[in-house]
Order: C-alpha cells, then sequence, then structure tokens
C-alpha cells in the first residue's frame, strides 16, 4: 500500500509540475533499460549505476549516464517527437548506455565527454529512425541505437586520435573450477553487467529495481541468466566470462522481452522463451568470434537479434 500511494502522490507531482515530469522522465529512461516503465524502478536503477560506478573505479560513469540521459530527453522534447513515448523514457534509455559504454571503453577526457553529449543527441534520432521503419512490423527498437551508436563511436577512434580507448585489463577473476555456490553471485552478476558493471552489489541493487515493479519481469530475468550460464558451461565455454556475467546479460535482457511482450502463462510459451534464450548465448558466442578482428563487444545485439526475430515469430504463433 506504501509503494502505491508514492506512486499516486508522485503522479500528482508530475501531473502539475513540468520539472517534476521531467525528473520522471529521466527515472523512467533509466527503468527502460530493463523495459521498466517505473520511475521508482529508474531510481533504484540510478542508485545501482552510482553504486556499479564506484565499486568498479568508474566514478565518472554515473554522472556520464545522467548527462547523456538529459541531453537525449532534452533533444527529443525541443523536436516534439512522440509525446508518449518521451514521456515513457523510450528516447532516453539508450542514451544511459551510451554513457556508461563510453566511460567504460575510452579514456577520460574533455573529447570523452563531448562524445557523449554528441552520441547521446544523436541516439535520439536513431531511435525515432529505428521505431519508424520497425513500427510496420509491430517491433520496438529496444537498444539498436546503443549498440549502433557505441560502435561507431568504437571504430572512429583508431582514426580520430583525439578520443582513446582504454588500455584493456587483464580478468580480475581467474575461475578454475565452477560449482552450484557460483551459481548464485554470478547469475546477480549478471544482471549488473546489463548496465556494463562488474559488481554484485550492483546487481543487488538492480534486482531490487526489477523485483519492486513486477515479481513476474523478475522469476524470468533469472530464469534467462542461470540458463544462460548452464548452456555456457554445458558448452565450454570460458569460466572467466562465465563468472563475469558475460554470456548472461544478454539473456536476460531476451527472457524480460519475451515475457513482457508476451502475457500468455502455459507450457508453450515459457519453452517459446527458453529457446530464445539458449539461441542468445549462442548468437552471442558467435558474435563474439566475429567482432574479435575489430576489438568491439557485442554489447547487447545478440539479445536485439533474437527478441526480434522472437517477436516476429510470436505474432505468428499469436494468430493461430
Amino acid at each position: 500500500m506504501k509503494i502505491k500511494s508514492v506512486r499516486q502522490h508522485w503522479h500528482k507531482f508530475t501531473s502539475t509540475s513540468q520539472r517534476y515530469q521531467f525528473i520522471d522522465v529521466i527515472l523512467r529512461s533509466y527503468g527502460q533499460i530493463m523495459l521498466q516503465n517505473n520511475a521508482l524502478s529508474g531510481l533504484i536503477f540510478l542508485v545501482g549505476v552510482l553504486v556499479g560506478g564506484y565499486s568498479v573505479n568508474k566514478p565518472q560513469a554515473g554522472l556520464a549516464c545522467l548527462l547523456a540521459a538529459v541531453c537525449a530527453n532534452v533533444t527529443a522534447y525541443l523536436y516534439q517527437l512522440n509525446r508518449k513515448a518521451w514521456q515513457q523514457g523510450i528516447y532516453g534509455f539508450n542514451a544511459c548506455l551510451i554513457g556508461i559504454a563510453l566511460t567504460t571503453f575510452c579514456e577520460n577526457s574533455l573529447y570523452l565527454w563531448c562524445s557523449i553529449v554528441l552520441a547521446a543527441i544523436l541516439s535520439v534520432f536513431i531511435t525515432q529512425a529505428f521505431s519508424t521503419i520497425l513500427q510496420q512490423w509491430y517491433l520496438p527498437c529496444l537498444t539498436m541505437p546503443f549498440v549502433l551508436t557505441t560502435w561507431l563511436f568504437l571504430l572512429a577512434t583508431p582514426s580520430l586520435s583525439a578520443l582513446a580507448l582504454r588500455q584493456s585489463t587483464p580478468s580480475l577473476t581467474q575461475v578454475s573450477s565452477f560449482n552450484l555456490l557460483h551459481l548464485v553471485p554470478d547469475s546477480i552478476l549478471g544482471i549488473a553487467e546489463v548496465f556494463l558493471f562488474n559488481s554484485t552489489l550492483a546487481g543487488i541493487i538492480f534486482f531490487v529495481g526489477l523485483l519492486v515493479n513486477s515479481l513476474r519481469t523478475t522469476v524470468y530475468a533469472l530464469l534467462g541468466s542461470v540458463l544462460a550460464i548452464g548452456i555456457a558451461l554445458l558448452y565450454g565455454g570460458q569460466l572467466d566470462t562465465i563468472s563475469l556475467g558475460l554470456y548472461s546479460f544478454n539473456a536476460i535482457l531476451t527472457a524480460i522481452t519475451l515475457a513482457t511482450f508476451n502475457a500468455n502463462q502455459n507450457v508453450k510459451t515459457n519453452f517459446y522463451i527458453v529457446l530464445g534464450i539458449i539461441l542468445t548465448v549462442f548468437t552471442q558466442a558467435a558474435l563474439t568470434t566475429l567482432l574479435k578482428p575489430f576489438s568491439i563487444p557485442v554489447l547487447t545485439m545478440p539479445f536485439i537479434l533474437v527478441s526480434w526475430l522472437w517477436l516476429l515469430i510470436n505474432q505468428t504463433l499469436n494468430q493461430r
């Protein structure tokens, strides 16, 4: 009841004040990173980003994420793009991820911060373009603007020396074996890696952010993480990579997306989602190999490709 009461009061504030409405849009932008159209979830995710940044010695990530979200949402507002989508944080969540990603992969400099602002603004127009293209198939653009914009800047860095990539550091995790005691913390790390953080504490905070909005979504997120770990282990994935949650985060997003866009809860639906999670793991492994010569991360591309494919198939299945 208390949470419901807080939501009612917050809705009253946002309905009467543009200042509170803009704050609400920013918070929903954070929430939409994991498909949660909920300001409270967004607030918890924001805290998780700040904690995650400090946990992995990237305190600038929190500021970069917020700056990108503000720039993107101001741009969408000024250009009077889809009002409902703006209010739901659709134009801001890709920018949030871009802010974190660029601070993760690039050296801190004035050029980096200028790039974050520019990339956040560009992501708004890319979001609008993909939304227009994909609406004929009833597909969401998901995190495609984030992936394309981040790849663009990372691939440009060798030719534009002012924006320098961080020197890669060896993994802090050296794992020689895996047992069931690793399953819970590694699954939580998978949730943290959705936001590009290798922090169990941040993962717990993001988990709480999911839980306050939807128990069903949280269960599917855990299912995606656990199943991804199991498939990666079964097929001989690198233990260090598995333990860092790097095989889990795309599977988590796939599970959340398929559960969100499919209201049916039956054996066939659950099996369908499980197959999507499994395909995501193999897609991630394939794209990792494909992109290795370019020295760029797969980011959330495996989740995007599998989710689009499965959502298209789902439209056909629901017609029967």
